[in-house]
């Protein structure tokens, strides 16, 4: 117990901007939103979602020995509280705009991991995950006291609102909880507010702290791999990759504030905004991975990305692309891209309107 101060000292002189400790006994509740949720398909397409093994809300699979959950909260807030459609380019979700969030904390959690173990000894056991692990982490989150779970279905902190990263270190170090000086952890401090699930365009927000992914712009642009459904496509707007629109409805956006890690401002990634007749033009897999090395862009792949840039232009009517888009569907080597393309040029070409 005594460890658990100077544990979170370490954290927050490496530049976390919150930390906080659970216990890793699994909360029943939150087992049974998650099975629900997985068993009406809210999951969509999303295998590694509705796995049996290991089991989500219990630590003990992924360590056996764990005693001790520590959540570490990084503010990633690096733009104006909202961003406008740009004609010509695609926005991109906020989280995207620097570097790969994976690489970039599990490199600063290792360094931790590293600190601790010469603090407390060889015996110190972790298991760190930055949102690539089977773990329920917003229920972890929520009970430590490091925010509430929105409407939206996100974890809003009081002192940075909803834009951070969540990541967490499964220990076998017997910590003092944080989630015992907060009663009542589940507080719901949305109150009456429904904008996120109001100004949703497709949808996806089908109750409170219920997202169905099959109706989501974030999961039909990064993590579908096929072509998109035609009712889809209007609501993804001018979305490129992801989308904020319910977090930027979100009344706690005002308590955003420019983040502390320089490697998630735009300058060091792709940024807010991405041309698209630049992203139409990429013809090679090699291209794409150099021009988008090392941010989460390379998630969505290259077919995946320049499907979505025929969308958001038959979306936004712009013409200009009229000739990049003819390029793509006869010599794009994917099949994906060919079509999409084929799809935005029957668009934008369908009468005098456009």
């Amino acid at each position: 117990m005594g460890y658990t101060q100077s544990l979170k000292n370490i954290a927050l002189q490496l530049g976390f901007d919150r930390v906080a400790v659970s216990s890793v006994l699994p909360d029943p509740n939150e087992k049974e939103r998650y099975l629900n949720w997985r068993n009406l398909g809210f999951a969509g397409n999303l295998q590694y979602m509705v796995r049996d093994t290991p089991r989500r809300w219990v630590a003990q699979d992924l360590l056996p020995d764990a005693r001790s959950i520590i959540t570490f909260a990084v503010n990633f807030f690096s733009g104006s509280k909202k961003m406008e459609p740009k004609y010509g380019y695609g926005r991109v979700a906020r989280y995207a705009w620097g570097k790969d969030y994976h690489d970039v904390i599990r490199e600063r959690l290792e360094e931790w991991v590293k600190l601790v173990r010469e603090y407390v000894g060889p015996s110190f056991q972790a298991k760190i995950l930055v949102d690539s692990g089977p773990l329920l982490e917003r229920s972890f989150a929520r009970r430590s006291g490091l925010g509430f779970v929105g409407k939206n279905t996100v974890i809003i902190s009081k002192q940075f609102g909803s834009f951070i990263f969540l990541s967490e270190v499964i220990t076998n170090l017997e910590l003092e909880s944080d989630e015992m000086k907060r009663s009542p952890y589940y507080k719901d401090d949305c109150g009456s507010c429904r904008e996120c699930m109001v100004q949703c365009p497709t949808g996806a927000l089908v109750m409170p702290r219920k997202l169905d992914a099959r109706k989501c712009i974030s999961y039909w642009t990064i993590e579908n791999k096929g072509e998109i459904p035609l009712e889809m496509r209007s609501g993804i707007g001018d979305w490129i990759f992801g989308c904020d629109i319910c977090q930027e409805v979100c009344p706690y956006i005002g308590l955003s504030k420019t983040t502390k890690w320089k490697e998630f401002l735009p300058e060091n990634g792709c940024g807010p905004y991405l041309s698209l007749s630049e992203v139409l033009s990429i013809r090679e897999d090699k291209e794409f991975k150099q021009k988008f090395a090392g941010t989460p862009i390379l998630r969505s792949k290259r077919g995946g990305l320049l499907r979505n840039a025929c969308i958001v232009s038959a979306n936004q009517k712009f013409r200009e692309a009229i000739p990049v888009l003819e390029q793509c569907a006869t010599e794009d080597p994917e099949e994906l891209v060919r079509a999409s393309a084929l799809n935005a040029l029957e668009s934008l070409m369908r009468g005098p309107e456009f």
